[in-house]
């Protein structure tokens, strides 16, 4: 079972936000680093999950170019 990792959660969610990614997908991704596993290849992630840490990051790289 993927253990959940509260405080990597909220330190992503508090990074996101701050970069003005909108909430529901600065959540999606924040639940998937928090249940990354190291010792699994892509670290456990599905293409799913991959997508909504690949989503934040293009409008946190966006939000940072705008300012």
């Amino acid at each position: 079972m993927t253990e959940f990792n509260e405080s990597l959660y909220k330190a992503s969610m508090e990074a996101l936000l701050t970069a003005n990614v909108p909430r529901a997908i600065a959540e999606a991704a924040s639940r998937v680093v928090a249940s990354d596993q190291a010792d699994q290849p892509n670290l456990g992630r599905t293409k799913e999950d991959q997508q909504a840490v690949n989503t934040a990051m293009q409008h946190y790289r966006s939000n940072q170019e705008d300012s």
